[in-house]
């Protein structure tokens, strides 16, 4: 399932949550066709196990700076958009690539891909690599800030996909909390948006949405999408 970029941005928190998110929420669906089509043969209950996506070893390493600001509030913020992490994929991954595609896509050529320079520094919560801010510039000030983070609430997982007797999938097994619900961007300031900010800010979050599809659908954001 694809995930479209927002077209309303800088709209209130609470207005985006409340209406139609600009993520649309991607779902768990462990049942593979094989056992969606032994479902109508069999009813002897089956388990499937959440497997994380593959990861494919591509693009620079970036090290983290552990001086680096811990995760702040952003109750001051305006909410840009917000999806569902589904609970098996493995938070720390996925924002170390998105973090790293961002260091390179935006902290090095913002201007080149998104028409302002950018700077991205790392963000954490409970020593744990939760997000970054993607800082905006133009002629050396600074625009606004973007913060690129999960969410703080939990969503549990499970540690099998079982069918049951009537064919339908069931969650089973041990569960752990997972912290980081959601993965959502922000405008980290109440600053009104001029038209050349908005369209550098949409820019990018189109491009963010993208790399986050290729982690979905290949578990590396540096694959190439006409590969």
């Amino acid at each position: 399932m694809q995930l479209q970029a927002s077209s309303r941005l800088c709209e209130p928190a609470g207005l985006v949550r409340c209406g139609r998110r600009a993520f649309a929420p991607i779902h768990c669906n462990a049942v593979s066709p094989r056992a969606s089509n032994n479902a109508n043969t069999s009813s002897t209950p089956s388990r499937l196990p959440l497997s994380r996506p593959a990861r494919l070893v591509n693009g620079p390493h970036v090290p983290l700076q552990r001086q680096a600001p811990i995760c702040q509030s952003v109750a001051t913020g305006k909410l840009i958009s917000s999806t569902e992490v589904p609970s098996f994929i493995p938070r720390d991954d996925m924002m170390d690539q998105l973090y790293r595609w961002s260091t390179m896509e935006a902290g090095e050529s913002g201007q080149r891909n998104f028409g302002m320079p950018m700077t991205v520094e790392p963000v954490y919560y409970e020593e744990k690599l939760w997000g970054y801010t993607v800082s905006i510039f133009k002629e050396g000030v600074k625009l606004t800030d973007i913060g690129v983070m999960f969410d703080k609430n939990a969503v549990t997982k499970y540690e099998w996909v079982g069918r049951g007797e009537d064919g339908f999938p069931v969650m089973e097994g041990k569960t752990d909390e997972v912290k980081g619900k959601n993965f959502e961007i922000w405008k980290l300031d109440s600053e009104p948006v001029s038209e050349d900010l908005r369209s550098v800010i949409r820019a990018y979050c189109t491009a963010l949405v993208a790399a986050l599809n290729r982690y979905y659908a290949f578990g590396s954001v540096f694959v190439d999408d006409a590969q």
